[in-house]
């Protein structure tokens, strides 16, 4: 069992009034210290903070937590019902936006059909895309048996089918960002992504062999998304001023980085450089980078270009915060809490890994305690409520209606 002697060593709290969660996420990434620590989570790699996908969302309420309390997710929709399940569990996260600039691309028709078992869609940029049914609610590795480009010509045909053809008037845009500019949670803007976006076009093998093989349409491929992001996000950021800019990556794997240091800084670091840039000349708090893997090595050469934060550091990849945090003093982490210790029969595991980490962790100051990416089906509510009830008592987290095991 957690002890006293597990928060001594932890720095006395500011009792004498309550921060927004703006000015406690602000306090936690500079080293300050907060009233409390949040356990902030981010879309994409949520941890405990941000719900569920809908069939581990069910689980938890077969097992006992309230049918009332939301956030079940899909892929398709999304999570609207995020507020409640924050509540709930005494958890927060960024505000981001519901609006963009561009708009009207003419995009592709895809067609679906059920095989075998499972679900196949097919596009026309000549994508086909094989999964479980319920892919959406469930959520396993899709076998993505034809990328949508492979070559030049597809290249071009995806170009030009997701090129915006419609711009947000410059009275709109200030009408939608006044909604956001008295904010009392920190907001968060995405910048996209470098080689994760030709990964994600081509796969991990032919993104590899596109660097080699055919350097220009890499560049191509990264410049474009650039020449978007200077057109149609950069604005947002001089409007908004946003605490936190966002790339997401996932460009390791369980032994590092899917493409060498060098290979990185000849094709993505012009990218980050611009993106750092605008970031921190507009007061952005922290420029994160969304990937999965063993970030080891990841996290020194992002920080070359500007880059202070990085999430969600998977514990089974490898990654160790305490040494990434000698290295980086300066660094804000996020994650690096085992998710499978809250699933059924993992009981025993859930004091050790907190315990084991997080108390270091905090002392040593920006740290924001998580799960080190979503939860699970074999989840249960009782074991949820045990790891939220010591994670809420390390940090000194008042937040959360559930109850204390």
């Amino acid at each position: 069992m957690l002890t006293c002697s597990h928060f001594a060593s932890l720095p006395e709290r500011n009792l004498t009034g309550q921060l927004t969660d703006l000015e406690r996420f602000l306090a936690t990434c500079r080293g300050d210290t907060p009233d409390y620590v949040p356990i902030f989570g981010f879309p994409g790699a949520p941890g405990m903070s941000d719900g569920a996908m809908r069939k581990t969302h069910e689980r938890l309420v077969a097992t006992g937590m309230p049918s009332c309390v939301g956030g079940s997710s899909s892929l398709i929709f999304g999570n609207p019902e995020r507020e409640s399940w924050r509540r709930y569990w005494g958890t927060t996260g960024p505000l981001t936006l519901d609006f963009g600039l561009a708009g009207g691309a003419q995009g592709f028709r895809t067609t679906r059909r059920f095989e075998n078992g499972f679900e196949i869609i097919e596009s026309e940029s000549g994508e086909i895309t094989r999964q479980v049914v319920e892919n959406d609610v469930t959520y396993s590795m899709p076998e993505f048996v034809r990328y949508p480009v492979r070559d030049r010509e597809s290249w071009e045909f995806y170009k030009e089918r997701t090129r915006p053809r419609r711009v947000m008037s410059r009275e709109d845009m200030e009408t939608n960002c006044r909604r956001y500019d008295k904010r009392d949670r920190p907001l968060c803007i995405g910048t996209g992504s470098t080689y994760g976006h030709i990964r994600g076009l081509m796969g991990t093998e032919g993104a590899s062999v596109t660097l080699i093989e055919d350097p220009e349409l890499a560049h191509d491929i990264i410049g474009t998304g650039l020449t978007y992001h200077r057109e149609f996000v950069f604005p947002l950021i001089e409007r908004l001023r946003p605490e936190i800019v966002q790339l997401g990556e996932d460009l390791c794997f369980n032994h590092g980085m899917l493409l060498s240091p060098r290979h990185f800084r000849e094709f993505c670091g012009q990218y980050y450089r611009e993106v750092c840039d605008c970031a921190f000349a507009n007061g952005a708090e922290i420029v994160a980078i969304d990937t999965d893997g063993n970030a080891m090595e990841f996290t020194g050469v992002a920080a070359e270009y500007g880059v202070n934060a990085m999430f969600p550091y998977e514990v089974k990849a490898g990654n160790d915060l305490f040494e990434l945090r000698q290295k980086h003093p300066g660094f804000v982490f996020f994650g690096w809490l085992e998710k499978e210790v809250v699933n059924e029969g993992n009981e025993s595991l859930i004091e050790p890994e907190i315990s084991s980490k997080v108390p270091q962790l905090l002392q040593r100051g920006r740290y924001f305690p998580n799960g080190d990416h979503g939860i699970q089906p074999p989840v249960t509510f009782r074991n949820l409520c045990r790891f939220m009830t010591l994670l809420h008592e390390v940090c000194g987290n008042p937040e959360g209606e559930f109850p204390r095991v």
